[in-house]
């Protein structure tokens, strides 16, 4: 069964450069010009282009909708809304503040979808009758006071609570709310299940069973209304294993393996330095399970700090990324 042609392709703007040149302007140019028709608006990426052109976030929001539309291009999400369900360091109504300002500034850039990754704080509290009445309150703003915004709940592979897709639909059930759905992204299904950057081969025992079965129990139980959108990424190997003061783990929220390993060493998927088995998740969800909404590539890498690693060349290798993607689910 070839791919479906509703399929929308999509990347990050952190996945297109993260030096000081280069500029959302050129990131929304390049995507544009390699055939993307859409991409993520990542948080820090409008905070830069707010204090550079010393405007508000919201005014920053309202410019990047016009070069965004200048370019034929889709917001598809602002993200991350992080740290947010179960967090005990601030209080609700604090944490309900910062996201009635996210559903502001969404608006403002005129995409309908905030991403919220699942909570990566030890210190949070995995009482799911805490994090089900929070997030409920997070869905009903995004509902109040204009177009609704939806959020897109993404179990990530170094959440304390949530790890696992399975996680993420309990979740979504039990919030119970149309314009609250799931995230899916093959990189935290292998973190967890498949892969470990701190182990020799970096692959764990019964890896391949245990996604071949996450998959099977997917396709078979995940309602398609209740998925907003996909994301695939490959990872890099770590040939002698990650060590505990690996450069990566510099500036990160939490101390660990898997979170520097995603924040700085995921290629896009398939390509050259990927080692992740992503074209069985690919044809599971995109052929078998039918999926014809958006599909988002990521690709986070230390070397995109540097200038030669910009938009321009970035957008070129997700484009060959997601050919080798679409030829790998027909081979």
């Amino acid at each position: 069964m070839p791919l479906s042609p509703k399929i929308k392709l999509c990347v990050g703007t952190a996945a297109l450069g993260q030096h000081p040149s280069h500029t959302l302007e050129r990131k929304f140019g390049a995507a544009a010009s390699n055939h993307f028709q859409g991409v993520e608006v990542v948080y820090k990426d409008l905070v830069f282009f707010a204090e550079s052109h010393h405007v508000s976030l919201i005014q920053a929001a309202f410019l990047i909708k016009g070069i965004a539309h200048k370019n034929g291009i889709e917001i598809l999400s602002l993200n991350p809304l992080k740290m947010f369900e179960g967090n005990l360091n601030t209080t609700l109504a604090q944490r309900l503040d910062v996201g009635r300002e996210w559903v502001a500034i969404a608006r403002a850039l005129g995409t309908k979808l905030i991403r919220v990754p699942s909570q990566m704080d030890p210190n949070s509290t995995g009482d799911d009758r805490v994090l089900v009445h929070e997030l409920r309150q997070l869905a009903e703003i995004g509902c109040i006071g204009g177009e609704v915004v939806s959020f897109a709940y993404e179990a990530v592979a170094m959440g304390v609570h949530n790890s696992l897709w399975q996680d993420s639909l309990r979740i979504v059930q039990a919030v119970d709310r149309a314009n609250f759905g799931i995230c899916l992204d093959n990189f935290h299904i292998h973190a967890r299940l498949w892969g470990d950057p701190t182990i020799e081969g970096g692959k764990l025992p019964g890896g391949d069973e245990a996604v071949r079965k996450s998959l099977d129990l997917f396709k078979k139980t995940c309602p398609k209304e209740k998925l907003f959108y996909v994301q695939f990424s490959g990872a890099k190997l770590f040939q002698p294993p990650m060590k505990h003061d690996d450069p990566l783990f510099e500036g990160l929220e939490i101390h660990n393996p898997i979170l520097a390993w995603s924040r700085g060493a995921r290629p896009y998927p398939l390509e050259p330095d990927d080692y992740l088995p992503v074209a069985e998740v690919a044809k599971a969800w995109l052929v078998d399970y039918g999926w014809d909404g958006w599909v988002s590539l990521e690709g986070f890498l230390a070397e995109t700090s540097l200038e030669e690693f910009g938009p321009e060349r970035m957008a070129a290798r997700a484009w060959q990324s997601w050919q080798n993607v679409r030829r790998a689910i027909q081979e």
